[in-house]
């Protein structure tokens, strides 16, 4: 018996069933690859990568977060990283941000698109005041047309006025500089109907305070009138953006857009505008738009910053700027400075101007006294902008101003 049995060939054959089988994965990975390849090229003729597209895959990332990720390929951007303490976030943040819009740095991201009216409070507190936190945000409602249209009685009796600020000693009526009858600030009002419950007897709904005629123009009319005493040339905008609308037959909330045509106009006209503020009345309760000062109560003041506008930032830092001198003198008077994201509105045509300011003037709860006083309070301060800025600015001597 030999030791070792030689080896004898093998023939592999497929049998039928094999072939078939074969045959049928060939055909569909050829189908697969086919489809695939026609879907690829049907997204490519279909999306542009623009920067229109990456602005809507990017919207609900944070800035923070988009910033840091660009700062991977971009080395410049890793030096603004440092000073400004933005941290690289991790992996499983992006992909939560990208995915579902959830910041886990920013709870609340989670709940902002499934509570109705949480996007209200979708913003940023930049600069707070005293006592400020976020259940200070301020709070704009669309009152009901017919209250706002109705001819109701109001309570308000015209103050006395006293102030003479802004004048040189020994001539009460001549200020120390003027801008020789140039018109520089623009005072508007976009919600000219926001009135105050105690000037609206039987009135207790805030929803409901509006009246035509004892409503924020009267601040601005009042600011406007500071502003002269202190050599600084105003043009007071009392345009009824309400009545407007309600002839256009549009809803409120087309105020800025209508107020926006309003502002232009003026512009066009007035070619020495230099700065512009938009007059508000808050839906906040009176404990918190109200403080004292020197044994009398203002109504609080609120800096609101569109984070629409692609320039919001030179915005933010006027109102910083303004909020800063506003302390200095009358400390506690402002609430601070708040970014709202691009929710609503979303800019208040401040594209239109870097000195562009939405300012809320105390709330629903105060009384028009206590906006004229915080009224005379702004026009000391935007009187020292305005000549600072003219500082700035200043021609050579021997050329007129």
């Amino acid at each position: 018996m030999p030791l070792f049995r030689p080896r004898t060939r093998r023939t592999f054959r497929l049998s039928p069933t094999s072939i078939r089988k074969s045959a049928l994965y060939l055909i569909i990975g050829f189908v697969l690859l086919f489809s695939l390849t026609s879907l690829g090229s049907y997204v490519q003729s279909k999306i542009q990568f623009s920067s229109v597209t990456l602005k809507k895959w990017t919207t609900h990332v944070s800035k923070e977060t988009f910033i840091s990720t660009l700062s991977m390929e971009i080395p410049a951007l890793q030096l603004y990283n440092r000073l400004t303490g933005i941290q690289t976030p991790k992996a499983s943040t992006l992909l939560l941000e990208t995915a579902i819009s959830f910041n886990p740095q920013d709870p609340r991201s989670l709940i902002r698109n499934e509570l109705p009216g949480f996007a209200l409070f979708d913003g940023h507190v930049v600069v707070a005041g005293q006592g400020v936190n976020y259940t200070d945000f301020p709070m704009e409602s669309s009152p009901p047309l017919e209250v706002v249209m109705a001819q109701r009685e109001a309570a308000f009796v015209e103050e006395e006025k006293a102030s003479d600020k802004g004048t040189t000693e020994g001539d009460a009526g001549t200020p120390a500089l003027t801008t020789e009858g140039r018109k520089v600030v623009l005072i508007y009002h976009t919600h000219n109907t926001e009135s105050w419950l105690p000037h609206l007897p039987e009135e207790d709904n805030p929803s409901n305070a509006y009246h035509p005629e004892v409503n924020i123009t009267l601040i601005g009319k009042r600011l406007g009138e500071e502003l002269e005493k202190r050599g600084i040339g105003a043009h007071v905008d009392t345009t009824d953006i309400t009545r407007k609308l309600h002839e256009a037959n549009k809803p409120f909330a087309f105020s800025y857009a209508k107020s926006r045509e309003v502002v232009q106009e003026v512009l066009a006209q007035q070619q020495d505008i230099l700065f512009m503020f938009d007059l508000h009345r808050d839906a906040l309760p009176r404990e918190r738009t109200t403080t004292e000062i020197n044994g009398k109560s203002y109504a609080r003041t609120l800096f609101l910053i569109g984070g629409k506008n692609a320039n919001f930032e030179k915005n933010q830092k006027f109102a910083e700027r303004f909020h800063d001198l506003l302390e200095e003198s009358y400390p506690g008077l402002s609430r601070g400075v708040f970014l709202k994201n691009g929710n609503g509105n979303g800019e208040y045509n401040q594209s239109l101007s870097e000195n562009n300011l939405l300012i809320e003037i105390g709330g629903v709860g105060n009384t028009v006294d206590e906006s004229y006083r915080t009224a005379e309070a702004l026009a000391d301060v935007i009187a020292d902008l305005y000549w600072d800025a003219e500082k700035v600015n200043a021609k050579p001597e021997g050329k007129k101003m």
